[in-house]
C-alpha cells in the first residue's frame, strides 16, 4: 500500500494471471468480480476518517471505474493505480488530497467538471487515451509533472486556483486550454509539445484568462504548432522556446513564406495563427471577420505580435523584438480594404508599408538599405552616360549661359562620343571607357553627398532629373540605413 505494507487481504486465485499471489484488489485477472471489487472499494471509502484518514487505493486494478457526481471526502491514494475501462469521475468532489500519481489510464480518462479541494497530484501518470478536465476547478496546486498525455487532453474552461505544474509533461496530441483561469502560477518547463508537422495545432493556449501573466513561464519548449490568440502574452514569460520560422518546411505540409521579397534574414519567427488551418471549428475566427475582404483575421494577429515586442522589449532581448515588430508589420502589409483581387494584391505588394519591406525588411536590416544604396549609385552611375555628363569648367569656358549648351560633341561625354571627348580634352584623367565610368560614377556619388560643385553634370533636363530622383533614393535608403542601426544596436 501507499505506506509501503502488505494490504492484508485473501489472495485472489488466477495463476495463470498473476505471477505473484495478489488480494482481489490487485489481481490483473480480467474474469474478477466487479461487484466485489466495487464494494470493498465502497467499503475502504466508507471505513475511513474524514480527518487524518487516507482511502487507500495504491495499486488497484480497476475493471470498471464509474465514480461520476460523487463526493470523496478523506484523503484519496489512487497510486500506481491502473484503470482498465473508462475512467468517470465527471462532476465528482475531491475534498482531500487526491494522488493519482503513476497511474495508468488505459481508455478515456473523465474529469470534467471535478472539483479538487486541496491538492490534485497527477504526476508520472500515463493518459492513453483522451483526458477531459474541462470545466474542472483547481482550488489548490494542480502538480503534473511528468504526466504523459497520448492523446487529446482538454482543460477547457479550467480554473487553476493555485500552482499548476506541468514540468516535464508530455502531449502528444492536442492539448486544449482554451478559455482556462489561470489565478495562480503556471509552469510549462520543458514541456514536450507534439508536432506532427501539419496545420493542426499541438496546444491551444487562447482566450486564457490570466490573472497575474508575469507569473506564466514557458521554459524550453517548442511552441511551433501552439495558438495563444486572445490571450494577453504581454507579460509572459517564455524562455529558450522554439517558435516557428517563415521558412519552415516539412514532408507533409509546407508553411507559407510571407515575404514576398529577398530577405538577409529568411528565418523570422512567426505566429501559428498565420497557417493553421481555419477550418477546425474553434479556430474559425482567425478567420476574416464579417465584412472583411482580408484572408485572414490580421488585425488580431497584429495585436498579438504587438504584445509580443512588448515582452521581448521589456526583458531587452530586441532581436527576438525584431521578429515581432516584422510580424506586425507584416499583418499591417496584408490588411487591405480592395475587395478585387488584383487591386488587393497590388495594395499588399506597392504600398508605402510594402515598400518599406522591401527596402529594409521593416527597419530590421541595416544590410538590405546598405546594398539598395549601393545599386542606386552604380544604377545611376550607369544611366548617366546615355543622355551625357558635361565637365563644369570646360562648359564655362564655351559658353556664358553655362552648362547646357551643346556646342559640339567635343563638350559632353556619352556611351558614344568618349573618345573623341577625351581626345578634345586630354587633360581629363582618366581617359577612354573605363575613364568615363569612374567620372559617371563620382558624378552618382557626388550627387548622392549633396555636393553643388560637381566636376561632370548631367545634361538638362533629364539628367538633372535623373539626378534629383538619385538623390531622393539616396537619401531614403541613408534614412533607413541609419534607422536600422540603430534599431539593431539600441540599448536600453
Amino acid at each position: 500500500m501507499s505506506d509501503g505494507t502488505p494490504c492484508g487481504r485473501a489472495i485472489h486465485p488466477a495463476p495463470e494471471q498473476d505471477k505473484v499471489p495478489v488480494c482481489l484488489m490487485h489481481s490483473v485477472d480480467p474474469t474478477k468480480s466487479n461487484l466485489e471489487f466495487q464494494a470493498e472499494f465502497e467499503q475502504i471509502l466508507k471505513s475511513t476518517p474524514v480527518l487524518g484518514g487516507k482511502a487507500d487505493f495504491t495499486g488497484f486494478i480497476f475493471p470498471e471505474s464509474n465514480y461520476a457526481e460523487r463526493t470523496f471526502a478523506p484523503d484519496c491514494s489512487f497510486l500506481n493505480a491502473v484503470f482498465l475501462q473508462k475512467a468517470n469521475f465527471g462532476r465528482t468532489s475531491f475534498n482531500g488530497t487526491t494522488d493519482f500519481v503513476h497511474c495508468l489510464f488505459e481508455k478515456q480518462a473523465d474529469f470534467s467538471q471535478v472539483k479538487f479541494r486541496e491538492t490534485a497530484h497527477f504526476s508520472a501518470s500515463w493518459f492513453a487515451m483522451d483526458a477531459d478536465f474541462t470545466w474542472a476547478n483547481f482550488m489548490s496546486d494542480a502538480l503534473f509533472l511528468n504526466a504523459s498525455f497520448q492523446s487529446k487532453v482538454v482543460f477547457y474552461g479550467c480554473t487553476f486556483g493555485q500552482l499548476a505544474n506541468f514540468w516535464h509533461a508530455t502531449f502528444a496530441g492536442i492539448a486544449e486550454f482554451q478559455e482556462a483561469h489561470v489565478q495562480g502560477p503556471l509552469r510549462f518547463l520543458e514541456t514536450y509539445f507534439e508536432r506532427d508537422l501539419t496545420s493542426a495545432p499541438c496546444l491551444r493556449f487562447s482566450e486564457v484568462e490570466l490573472a497575474n501573466p508575469k507569473q506564466v513561464v514557458f521554459y524550453r519548449t517548442n511552441l511551433t504548432h501552439a495558438l495563444f490568440y486572445n490571450t494577453n502574452i504581454s507579460e509572459v514569460v517564455f524562455s529558450l522556446v522554439v517558435w516557428g520560422s517563415r521558412n519552415y518546411h516539412s514532408h507533409k505540409t509546407r508553411w507559407r513564406s510571407l515575404s514576398w521579397a529577398a530577405d538577409l534574414r529568411p528565418d523570422r519567427a512567426c505566429l501559428f495563427e498565420e497557417v493553421v488551418d481555419t477550418s477546425f471549428y474553434r479556430e474559425s475566427e482567425l478567420g476574416p471577420t464579417t465584412n472583411n475582404p482580408d484572408e485572414r483575421n490580421y488585425g488580431l494577429f497584429a495585436e498579438m505580435y504587438q504584445q509580443l515586442k512588448r515582452n521581448y522589449d521589456t526583458k531587452g532581448d530586441y532581436w527576438m523584438a525584431g521578429n515581432w515588430h516584422y510580424g506586425e508589420m507584416e499583418m499591417k502589409r496584408l490588411h487591405s480594404r480592395w475587395r478585387l483581387r488584383p487591386l488587393r494584391w497590388l495594395s499588399q505588394h506597392f504600398s508605402l508599408v510594402a515598400l518599406y519591406k522591401y527596402a529594409s525588411a521593416y527597419g530590421e536590416s541595416y544590410t538590405m538599405p546598405l546594398i539598395w544604396l549601393g545599386l542606386v549609385l552604380v544604377g545611376f552611375a550607369l544611366m548617366y552616360p546615355v543622355l551625357g555628363c558635361y565637365p563644369a569648367t570646360g562648359l564655362m569656358l564655351n559658353s556664358q549661359d553655362a552648362v547646357y549648351t551643346k556646342d559640339t560633341a567635343q563638350n559632353y561625354i556619352n556611351y558614344w562620343n568618349y573618345a573623341a571627348f577625351f581626345a578634345a580634352h586630354p587633360l581629363e584623367h582618366p581617359s577612354g571607357w573605363l575613364g568615363m565610368m569612374l567620372h559617371s560614377f563620382m558624378t552618382s556619388i557626388s550627387v548622392a553627398g549633396f555636393q553643388k560643385e560637381l566636376r561632370y553634370m548631367p545634361s538638362y533636363p533629364w539628367g538633372r532629373m535623373m539626378a534629383l530622383v538619385e538623390l531622393l533614393l539616396t537619401s531614403t535608403f541613408g534614412g533607413l540605413f541609419a534607422l536600422a542601426i540603430r534599431r539593431q544596436f539600441k540599448r536600453s
